[in-house]
């Protein structure tokens, strides 16, 4: 069925922007040019898919024949910038489930990319509380996977058959931890002090929530790992290599750790981490209700990512030098 007489929604981090007859979308990576006879009148269309809506209808409302959108709109949607709604819960197969749910996990996967923190990461504007800080709170996220992931495993209720995978996925996890705090004392912070160091409530939010999902059970637990490794790229080591030498380059003093955020994700390409227990699950089948918990999942579990970025961005940036949180002892930092 066309995109137009679907409800989708339009990623809140594309621009839309109109420059004489052509539609123009920004994304952080990419840019879209359309011609359209009415720019206007198509570019409030667009702003109108931020809230769900159908496309077709809101082209009624402004009096204009809204069809000439069908490309860019398939365009959109195939670039993970646009989401139909309602492909997942009408989807008749697993093959076409598993991949209805991974556009939605892609979807929402690159609202966590579109965040200011890698643009200027990336630009080197950042300072050496804010590059610590990320480290430390990675450190923090990575290691609560001793926290929630044997939640996942008790809690894997209805589809047994999955425990093997879902264990083996902790079995793989549950020491990267030290990795990081290898990293951040090779790059001169005190291992006791990091350990003690309470994590930012940001942190800890992302990671309650990744515990409520497994405690509810399988469908949401593993839904959430597919917007950790949403494919969005194709992994591969030299993508990494270049990646974190860039940010070597930028920040030398963070070398060390970021030799440990560059070992910890060639290690997940390693064990094709991107080919999630998930996928399997969707493929062997769940009911539509089981599809729109997965998806309200996978939104809540992007919004807890962009929190915790955000998070690291506002608070470390306010330290005019790095500073480990202090542990609180009876309401007071001790």
């Amino acid at each position: 069925m066309s995109l137009m007489r679907r409800r989708t929604l339009l990623s809140p981090h594309c621009r839309v922007s109109v420059e004489a007859n052509t539609l123009v979308m920004l994304t952080r990576e990419d840019e879209y040019r359309f011609q359209v006879s009415e720019p206007q009148a198509h570019a409030r269309i667009l702003e109108g898919l931020r809230e769900q809506g159908c496309p077709s209808e809101l082209a009624a409302r402004q009096g204009v024949d809204g069809s000439a959108l069908e490309p860019l709109l398939v365009t959109l949607a195939n670039d993970a910038v646009l989401l139909d709604l309602d492909a997942a819960i009408e989807s008749s197969d697993g093959a076409d489930t598993v991949e209805a749910m991974l556009r939605e996990a892609r979807f929402w996967a690159r609202s966590v990319f579109e965040q200011p923190f890698w643009e200027d990461l990336l630009a080197g504007r950042f300072n050496r509380a804010q590059v610590l800080g990320w480290g430390v709170e990675f450190y923090h996220f990575v290691d609560a996977a001793n926290f929630y992931m044997p939640l996942g495993i008790a809690h894997t209720r209805n589809k047994r058959n999955l425990r093997e995978a879902i264990a083996r996925h902790y079995i793989q996890e549950m020491d990267h931890g030290v990795i990081f705090l290898e990293g951040l004392k090779r790059s001169g912070l005190d291992r006791s002090s990091i350990l003690v160091a309470p994590p930012l409530p940001h942190t800890q939010a992302l990671i309650n929530n990744l515990a409520e999902l497994a405690i509810e059970g399988e469908v949401p637990y593993t839904a959430a790992f597919a917007v950790m490794q949403p494919g969005i790229v194709e992994p591969s080591i030299e993508a990494l290599d270049e990646f974190y030498g860039t940010l070597s380059r930028l920040y030398p003093f963070a070398t060390p750790m970021f030799e440990a955020f560059r070992r910890h994700a060639r290690i997940d390409v390693d064990l094709h981490h991107e080919e999630t227990t998930f996928t399997l699950l969707c493929r062997e089948g769940i009911s539509p209700p089981e599809r729109a918990r997965a998806s309200l999942a996978m939104q809540t579990v992007a919004e807890n990512f962009v929190l915790f970025f955000e998070g690291i961005q506002d608070w470390y940036g306010r330290q005019e030098d790095f500073a480990l949180r202090r542990p609180m002892v009876a309401g007071v930092p001790a």
